[in-house]
């Protein structure tokens, strides 16, 4: 990839330079950095967290500004990246950028060097004020939406500059007026006149990508599934594209590695070789793709870190805490933690568990917790920004997902030696826990078992409890910061060189 005409003896001058005022400097290529997922919402789960971790990480470990990129419509995000800020989750160094928030504010001249698609069909026609619902933010204009017989019926969003003028368009009836059928996604300039036209919305997502890259030597970690979809289109030769896979691609329950695919994959993973690297969260993970797809090249593993937070394997804690962070939704299958403890109780084991997390389960688990009458036993406070001081000083948690990638929420626990009783699925559990020496595992989907696990940690021994929590902090202390970093830095190193070889035969295939 990358500048070709940079001799390695002007990078190697330029490394020991660093080196010299920067004991970071070396450790990650010298490039632009960039993170890409759909959006951080209010109360985001493990992935963003984990991806705002690697990104402090890089910055802290490595020495490289981050950028984060999102693609949603949110009207309060510097609200967000202030709170992100103020929480110590953004870092010096890293920024929070959205696709909306800064189509709003480009001139024409960059503007004009957006191409429109080779054949459009559709007629731009911006939203009248009376034919719409205006939305403002802090008294300014944001969009204008057009609706049809009910407000689920989104016919056309015109997003608006602060002048009220439109900078892009979506319009979604193009078949016929008032009907939703067909698109045109339109870019505007500062008059509000289309520049740039498309029938589909990820060509915009692309321009906008061109215009934060802007020609640099760039290394983009693609996140999210969702925009893992688009950027299987991103091909430049000065961007590598990594994907990071951070869950199973199987379906719920499916065997790997021969088992059902996800449906929510399948588009991504039928064109894993568009990525200049494709990266896993575990080897097992890998070795199972690769035995379907063929050996991909350009597959590697790098896991998610954790923090090492102050531990103390003497200090007293209550044996029967536990603390379960999760969302509230049919994979985290959180109602088998609820009957596992109302079975440990019920069997005369003195135990509680306090639950983080939204979702839309929580009333089906409130519902739960009521009918099982451990409303005294089971707490579910909804998100906070403290649970993970409740979890390390915890006696145990549990995992009981159907599916999992690495799940950060096990190593978070480790750190604190808190032990982990998580069910044995793909992926994740069997990486990290050393059955009965560190946590422990259950097979997949067995209450009952995950019910005797909890009184055995709630009836370990002194000794065997220190021994068992000094163990799983050991674990955890494998999954540094600067360990995963430096791992990070070596993968990308190895997709830097295998596009470098790439874009050196496709010069030799072209030149005459």
């Amino acid at each position: 990839m990358m500048d070709l005409s940079r001799s390695n003896n002007e990078r190697y001058d330029k490394a020991m330079l660093q080196r010299d005022t920067d004991p970071r400097a070396g450790v990650m290529p010298d490039a632009y950095h960039c993170a890409v997922t759909w959006g951080i919402p209010f109360d985001y789960g493990g992935m963003t967290s984990a991806m705002l971790r690697r990104s402090r990480a890089f910055v802290s470990e490595g020495g490289q500004d981050v950028d984060i990129l999102t693609f949603d419509y949110q009207s309060d995000y510097l609200d967000i990246a202030c709170e992100l800020e103020v929480s110590g989750e953004l870092l010096p160094g890293m920024k929070l950028r959205n696709l909306w928030d800064e189509l709003r504010s480009l001139p024409d001249v960059v503007l004009s060097a957006a191409v429109s698609a080779p054949r459009v069909n559709g007629e731009y026609l911006a939203i009248a004020p009376e034919e719409g619902e205006t939305e403002t933010f802090s008294g300014k204009f944001r969009r204008r939406v057009r609706y049809g017989k009910s407000r689920d019926d989104v016919l056309q969003i015109d997003y608006l500059r602060t002048d009220g003028s439109v900078y892009a368009s979506d319009r979604r009836d193009l078949v016929e007026r008032g009907t939703e059928g067909g698109r045109l996604i339109c870019l505007c300039n500062s008059a509000g006149e289309p520049v740039a036209a498309w029938n589909q919305m990820w060509p915009l997502y692309l321009y906008w990508l061109d215009t934060v890259v802007a020609g640099r030597e760039t290394f983009m970690i693609i996140d999210s599934k969702t925009t893992a979809n688009f950027l299987t289109r991103y091909r430049r030769p000065n961007v590598i594209t990594m994907h990071l896979v951070h869950n199973s691609h199987m379906a719920a329950g499916a065997k790997p590695p021969f088992g059902q695919l996800s449906s929510v994959r399948r588009y991504t993973f039928e064109r894993l070789e568009l990525f200049d690297a494709v990266i896993f969260l575990t080897a097992a993970q890998r070795k199972d793709v690769n035995e379907v797809y063929g050996a991909v090249k350009s597959t590697g593993v790098v896991p998610n870190s954790t923090e090492l937070v102050p531990f103390d394997p003497n200090e007293d804690r209550a044996p029967g805490v536990g603390v379960m962070l999760a969302s509230l939704n049919a994979r985290k299958r959180v109602q088998h933690a609820i009957g596992a403890i109302a079975s440990a109780r019920e069997a005369g084991t003195d135990c509680s568990l306090t639950i983080f997390g939204e979702g839309p389960h929580r009333d089906r688990l409130d519902r739960l917790v009521q009918a099982s009458r451990m409303n005294s036993h089971v707490c579910m406070p909804g998100f906070s920004e403290a649970a993970r001081q409740h979890l390390w000083a915890a006696s145990f948690t549990l995992l009981t997902s159907t599916t999992e990638g690495l799940p950060l929420v096990l190593l978070e626990a480790m750190s604190g030696g808190c032990l982990p009783i998580a069910y044995d699925i793909p992926y994740g559990p069997a990486d990290l826990i050393d059955d009965g020496v560190n946590g422990f595992l259950v097979e997949a989907g067995d209450e009952s078992a995950l019910a005797r696990r909890v009184a055995e940690v709630v009836s370990l021994s002194p000794e065997r409890s220190r021994a068992m929590r000094q163990a799983a902090r050991e674990t955890a202390e494998r999954f540094s910061d600067s360990a995963v970093t430096r791992q990070w830095a070596g993968e990308m190193r190895i997709a830097m060189d295998r596009k470098l070889e790439s874009n050196v035969a496709a010069s030799l295939v072209t030149s005459p």
